[in-house]
C-alpha cells in the first residue's frame, strides 16, 4: 500500500514538473532571429558589419519595411553584443524599419522585451526609435552619454519592456525616428506569454494540489489513530 509520505513526495514532485514547464512555456520566445545572430546570405561591407534592406541582403526572420538597418559584429567597434555576436542599428545608410509576424493566442498577455543602446560611433543626440507590437508604441532613447551607453569597442545597454493582448496573430514594428546612418542599437528581442499556465495546465495543477492535500489528511489522520 503506497504510505501518504510516497503520495504526498509524488504530489510535490508533479507540482515541480507542472511549475517548470509553465515557466519554461512562459520564456518561449515568439520570434525567430531576435539577436540578429543569422546573417545567412550576407555580404560584409567595408566598414565591417553588414547591411540589409533597400536593395541589400535579406535579413532572415524579418522584413524591412523601408529603409535599411546594419548588423554589427563582437569582431568590429560596435561591441559587445548584449547577447550572443551581433546587434542591429536601426539606422543603416539611412533609416529603416524591420517587422515580424507571429501567432499568439487571443486574449493572452504577452510580453515584449529587448536591450538597446547606441551607435556610439556616430548617432544624433538623442538617438530615437520606437518599438511596437498588439497596438502599443513604446518610445526608445539614446542619448549621447558614455556613462549610460557606453563608446566604441565597449557598448554598454539598458533593457525595457511592455505588455499587450494576443488577437491570434501580431506583429513587432522596430522603426528608425530620426535621419541618418547611425541610431538606436537593438538586440535579444523577444515576445513571450507573460505566464499565465492555459487550461490543461490549471487542470493538472488542481489535480496535483488535491494529491498533496488527500495526502496531508491521511497523515493526519494515522497520527491521530496513534
Amino acid at each position: 500500500m503506497r504510505t501518504a509520505k510516497a503520495t504526498l513526495a509524488a504530489a510535490v514532485s508533479v507540482l515541480a514538473v507542472l511549475g517548470l514547464a509553465t515557466a519554461a512555456s512562459a520564456s518561449t520566445n515568439l520570434l525567430v532571429n531576435g539577436s540578429f545572430e543569422d546573417i545567412t546570405g550576407a555580404t560584409p561591407q567595408s566598414w565591417g558589419g553588414y547591411t540589409f534592406g533597400d536593395g541589400f541582403s535579406t535579413l532572415p526572420g524579418w522584413t524591412v519595411d523601408f529603409g535599411n538597418v546594419d548588423v554589427t559584429t563582437n569582431a568590429s567597434g560596435w561591441a559587445p553584443a548584449y547577447d550572443g555576436q551581433d546587434s542591429l542599428d536601426i539606422n543603416g545608410w539611412v533609416a529603416g524599419e524591420i517587422s515580424q509576424g507571429f501567432n499568439d493566442v487571443v486574449g493572452e498577455t504577452y510580453t515584449v522585451s529587448f536591450a538597446y543602446s547606441r551607435n556610439a560611433a556616430g548617432a544624433p543626440d538623442p538617438a530615437t526609435a520606437t518599438v511596437s507590437a498588439g497596438g502599443y508604441t513604446d518610445d526608445v532613447s539614446s542619448a549621447n552619454d558614455p556613462s549610460q551607453f557606453g563608446t566604441v569597442g565597449n557598448m554598454l545597454w539598458k533593457t525595457d519592456s511592455f505588455t499587450f493582448v494576443g488577437t491570434g496573430h501580431d506583429s513587432i514594428v522596430l522603426t528608425a525616428t530620426v535621419p541618418g546612418n547611425g541610431g538606436v542599437f537593438f538586440d535579444d528581442i523577444s515576445v513571450a506569454a507573460a505566464g499565465v499556465p492555459e487550461p490543461a495546465t490549471w487542470a493538472l495543477m488542481i489535480g496535483g494540489f488535491g494529491l498533496a492535500g488527500a495526502a496531508l489528511r491521511r497523515r493526519r489522520a494515522t497520527v491521530a489513530a496513534a
